[in-house]
């Protein structure tokens, strides 16, 4: 299945410009494998575009560790943006175990991390990148004191891409309703609009909440049924890492056009106005329009 038979046509046959686009909305990339391969079958599938999430790697030295992902990472996305015709978004920023590992080696592993989002701050505003993830906090149970200290850094991300009107990509442990109300306070406290906030992998009983944080759910099948029969208002993501000994970790980077297959089959009526919401209006209202004009 390619391309043409997701999208719309105008009355001469041609695609209109930015009509919408197969999005996975949390995709990463190692640099140090094969990593146009994964991108080629998320294409070869129907997908257009990928939200590209920096990946850790903590084979690294701490000294100048961000400098190096995230340059790493803005090299994939020009390689994939030439050679395979995607449009490629880019989101750079610590990820939240950065904070706990870091302490074994570095003197003040918060000031690293919080360096670490200056940086990423710096590339969003020259325009090299366009939010900031994954941050938040570990997804698993931490001693309290490290839980604060993730918090803090979490405020201070929001307060950077408030200053920015980036998104902010969350990484953090599955959350219930009260626990995603903290959150949006938190972004509100920094002036940042909740519905800049991205909860990555997002659990299906999140599309419930009362906020208007924006949840990117895995793309399995039984995620996109259940979510549907509540709501078309979120993102599909597959959380993809072209892992050279496990090229399937997570779920296979063909899997957001596949689902993109099946919404079409199971609403036939429907499927375009679910289509332009998932994979046009919400993106475009998180990371703009011109974010998407790479791709004609």
């Amino acid at each position: 299945m390619d391309t043409e038979q997701f999208q719309k046509t105008d009355k001469t046959g041609r695609f209109p410009v930015n009509q919408y686009k197969i999005f996975d909305n949390h995709f990463h990339l190692n640099y140090h494998s094969d990593f146009l391969k994964g991108v080629m079958k998320f294409k070869k599938a129907g997908g257009e575009a990928i939200n590209l999430t920096c990946l850790p790697d903590y084979s690294m030295p701490p000294s100048g560790y961000y400098e190096r992902i995230y340059e790493e990472t803005i090299k994939m996305a020009d390689r994939v943006r030439e050679e395979l015709n995607v449009t490629v978004l880019v989101t750079l920023g610590p990820y939240p175990l950065d904070l706990l590992h870091f302490r074994e080696s570095v003197e003040d592993s918060f000031k690293m991390v919080q360096d670490g989002m200056d940086l990423a701050s710096k590339f969003i505003s020259e325009g090299k990148a366009n939010a900031m993830g994954e941050i938040g906090r570990p997804h698993f149970e931490v001693p309290l004191p490290d839980l604060e200290r993730s918090d803090r850094l979490l405020e201070y991300a929001f307060n950077l891409c408030n200053d920015l009107n980036c998104p902010a990509i969350l990484h953090t442990e599955d959350l219930d309703e009260q626990r995603i109300l903290n959150i949006e306070k938190m972004a509100l406290k920094s002036g940042l609009n909740p519905g800049k906030v991205v909860k990555h992998h997002a659990l299906i009983e999140n599309l419930n909440s009362s906020s208007s944080m924006i949840f990117s759910l895995p793309a399995t099948r039984k995620n996109v049924r259940t979510a549907m029969e509540i709501t078309d208002n979120f993102l599909l993501e597959t959380d993809y890492i072209n892992d050279p000994k496990d090229d399937n970790r997570f779920l296979p980077p063909d899997s957001v056009p596949l689902r993109a297959r099946m919404i079409r089959q199971s609403f036939p009526n429907q499927w375009e106005e679910i289509f332009e919401n998932i994979f046009r209006n919400i993106p475009i209202k998180l990371f703009g329009e011109e974010s998407f004009k790479t791709l004609q």
